[in-house]
């Protein structure tokens, strides 16, 4: 796959964290799909159970939130406004991704 990077030791630890240890289930449900690292970068938990490194302000970020709906899209807007209130000064990034999922969901709604 193009542009795929390898998924590092701490992400893997974190999924194996987040899903019950090694060999849990993948399950979403109440568990954090985003990971803040500094920089302006994140872990994300995509759903196949990877998670990608990316940079927070990134197209393809946004492109992979974009294409998420239903409740799984209400608790990514959700997660996205906690961490740009609790990140948002010192990492603008957030903030900005906020306001452009939040767009995005206006434009859907006007079409």
């Amino acid at each position: 796959m193009a542009g795929a990077k390898k998924e590092s030791k701490t992400a893997r630890a974190s999924v194996r964290a987040g899903a019950g240890g090694a060999g849990g289930g993948r399950v979403f449900g109440d568990m954090k799909r985003f990971t803040p690292l500094g920089g302006g970068f994140c872990y994300f938990a995509a759903g196949d159970g990877k998670n990608l490194h990316l940079k927070v302000d990134s197209e393809e970020l946004f492109g992979l939130l974009s294409a998420i709906e239903g409740a799984d899209r209400t608790k990514i807007d959700a997660e996205v406004t906690e961490l740009a209130a609790k990140f948002g000064e010192k990492v603008p990034a957030w903030k900005a991704l906020a306001a452009k999922l939040t767009a995005g969901d206006l434009a859907e709604a006007a079409a």
